[in-house]
């Protein structure tokens, strides 16, 4: 009796006694279960289509399958201990659980470093640091000293340097070599970046550092399948004793041994140092503090406050430095107390100090001073001295003969008496 009969005759009985059908699996015999020798082909495919849709249907443990490719091959070499590992897919997505095995594996592997590719490395960190962590921020660092990357160029261009206090600082040469472990964990923070985990928006840039990191992570399951080069030293150990980076990687907070400016405040919530023009604090989102009003800040002479924006500007600033709006009409020159020694400049009329060889607003040089009877300009440093001084007051420079010749010529001119 073919299958379709049976279906049938489970149907009329049903219908007959106004039961509920039973199961498809108790109709037919153990042996006739859906058993390729029983069915026929168009069941056969029913079949394997649920098959092929519950298997589609199951969600990917990470979306990079690269990540789950180098995690199951920890998970082979013994890098995870029994504690550590989960039955679940939790696992590709716990940072707590997956990151002491890709240190562990970074620092026995020291030696696949070399065999990485430099362009891929490159690509990776030429567009700034993942986090504020210190240790992610000194690997970043190490990365780009060892593909020759300008510090300065690639800090000014990334989103996270307003509040990273470590922003364009250049490492030592003895700190600046480049690891296994350096790459390993850029990558683990890529991997388990929330943005890669929730499949969200992206920024610019980021699709290409995601496909250089997925890179580099086949590459290190290839290399993970090699033996040791021994011929390759392993790392000199730091003689002072550093807390075990399974302990501190995640904990390690952005450092607050930070000198603090004036406008600067610490968030009451999570403790973390802003700037004084942030808003709203860059760790947890936390409203700052209430503004200071203009009226509470000091303004000497000259300083003037933007009509646009409200920002405080200095007297010399002809322009708002915050919005870039012009600023008030400049007072006049012969409205200004000159003290003696400074000087108009003929081009722009800006009045410089006695000190300014060239006009700080355009550039020109000083014109030569109108000198009183015996006074002499230091040829060091262009201080202004009077003729009873015989070195300068500024530099202690020896005055020329030039200038003491005059002065004892003028001192021996007949003077009529008052």
């Amino acid at each position: 009796m073919s299958v379709s009969k049976f279906l049938r005759l489970g149907t009329a009985l049903s219908l007959h006694n106004r039961l509920p059908l039973s199961p498809l699996p108790l109709l037919f015999p153990k042996s006739l279960q859906f058993h390729p020798r029983y069915c026929s082909t168009a069941s056969s495919a029913a079949v394997a289509a649920v098959d092929s849709t519950e298997s589609l249907c199951s969600p990917d443990p990470h979306p990079w399958p690269e990540w789950v490719t180098f995690v199951d091959r920890l998970k082979s070499k013994g890098y995870f201990t029994e504690s550590s590992s989960s039955p679940t897919d939790s696992v590709y997505k716990d940072m707590g659980v997956v990151r002491d095995a890709c240190l562990s594996f970074a620092r026995d592997r020291y030696d696949v470093f070399k065999s990485l590719s430099v362009e891929d490395i490159q690509k990776v960190v030429e567009g700034g640091c993942p986090n504020l962590y210190r240790k992610a921020v000194n690997s970043g660092k190490r990365l780009r000293a060892h593909v020759r990357l300008d510090e300065g160029d690639v800090c000014s261009t990334c989103s996270l340097r307003g509040s990273c206090d470590r922003a364009y600082v250049i490492l030592k040469e003895t700190e600046a070599d480049a690891r296994t472990v350096d790459i390993v964990r850029i990558l683990l923070f890529y991997a388990l970046d929330s943005l890669v985990l929730s499949g969200g928006e992206k920024p610019p840039g980021r699709q290409t550092i995601e496909s250089s990191a997925r890179k580099l992570l086949s590459e290190l399951i290839e290399l993970s399948e090699t033996s040791p080069d021994p011929a390759l030293p392993k790392p000199a150990v730091k003689a002072l004793k550093q807390k075990d980076d399974s302990l501190d990687f995640m904990d390690d907070v952005p450092s607050q041994d930070v000198e603090m400016k004036r406008g600067d405040w610490m968030c009451p919530k999570c403790n973390f140092m802003n700037f004084s023009r942030n808003k709203q604090c860059r760790e947890c989102n936390e409203d700052g503090p209430k503004k200071v009003g203009m009226g509470d800040v000091e303004m000497k002479k000259g300083d003037w406050t933007c009509s646009q924006c409200d920002f405080m500007n200095f007297s010399r600033n002809i322009r708002c430095l915050k919005c870039k709006a012009e600023g008030p009409k400049r007072v006049s020159s012969d409205k200004v107390e000159m003290k003696r020694g400074d000087w108009n400049c003929e081009q722009c009329g800006f009045m410089n100090f006695a000190s300014n060889r060239n006009c700080l607003r355009c550039r020109v040089a000083r014109p030569k001073r109108q000198l009183n009877p015996g006074e002499w300009e230091c040829p060091s440093c262009d201080f202004l001295n009077y003729r009873k001084n015989m070195v300068c007051l500024k530099c202690n420079c020896e005055r020329p003969k030039e200038a003491a010749a005059a002065s004892e010529y003028e001192e021996q001119l007949w003077k009529r008496p008052h």
